[in-house]
């Protein structure tokens, strides 16, 4: 058998082994068993599922149970508000949970999703700016991203003027770094608006850190 060969049963073996892993929870945390059938949330969900992977659909409607901890379902709910197109850290979706100390902790409910891509837990990426572990494997992590990327951008320019509307639709999405003052902030920052050509944005906050700014007493990101 060839080295690629090998890799191949080797990361079958890893998701088989964690899918009955996660199908147990499942079944435990319901009490019930899993029956093969079709019924509308289900063609809903291929149907939803095709234009997403068709660059067709940003958002899911699709009614959810989650079946875990909850903790886990607080990480997963914080999932589902990390915007198509952009991603966030472990530590900023601790900090979204009002739980800044257990990113390890966050990180394990991340793992433990069992609704991928609808929950999207692919958009977590490490504070470094690296992609980390996905269950589905980082290739596909890289797609599904590559996907979203290309879909949808929002440009400086763009960013600029969501900033000032109070709104935390993208606080941990991008940060908003002011040259005058040496403060970096979240886009919902009440502060005064800084004018434009002062302003510079980062996708982290270990860049804007690593640039020589600090974090804002205001906003606290």
């Amino acid at each position: 058998m060839g080295s690629f060969d090998g890799r191949l049963c080797l990361l079958d073996f890893r998701y088989r082994k964690m899918r009955k892993t996660v199908d147990t929870r499942i079944k435990n945390g319901l009490t019930a068993e899993f029956v093969e059938q079709d019924d509308d949330v289900l063609k809903k969900t291929r149907e939803q599922l095709d234009e997403y992977l068709n660059g067709d659909r940003k958002e899911f409607d699709i009614p959810l149970v989650m079946v875990g901890t909850e903790f886990q379902k607080s990480v997963w709910t914080a999932l589902m508000e990390v915007p198509y197109g952009f991603t966030s850290t472990y530590l900023q979706l601790a900090k979204n949970i009002h739980n800044e100390k257990a990113v390890r902790a966050v990180a394990g409910a991340n793992g433990a999703n069992s609704i991928g891509i609808i929950i999207p837990c692919h958009r977590i990426i490490g504070s470094n700016g690296e992609l980390v572990g996905y269950g589905g494997g980082l290739p596909v992590k890289k797609r599904l991203l590559k996907l979203e990327k290309n879909t949808i951008a929002i440009n400086d320019d763009e960013k600029y003027d969501f900033i000032g509307s109070k709104d935390t639709k993208y606080d941990g999405v991008f940060f908003v770094a002011v040259k005058t003052t040496g403060i970096y902030c979240l886009p919902s920052c009440r502060a005064k608006k800084p004018n434009r050509e002062n302003v510079l944005f980062y996708d982290t906050e270990e860049e804007a850190i690593i640039n020589g700014y600090r974090a804002c007493k205001i906003c606290k990101p």
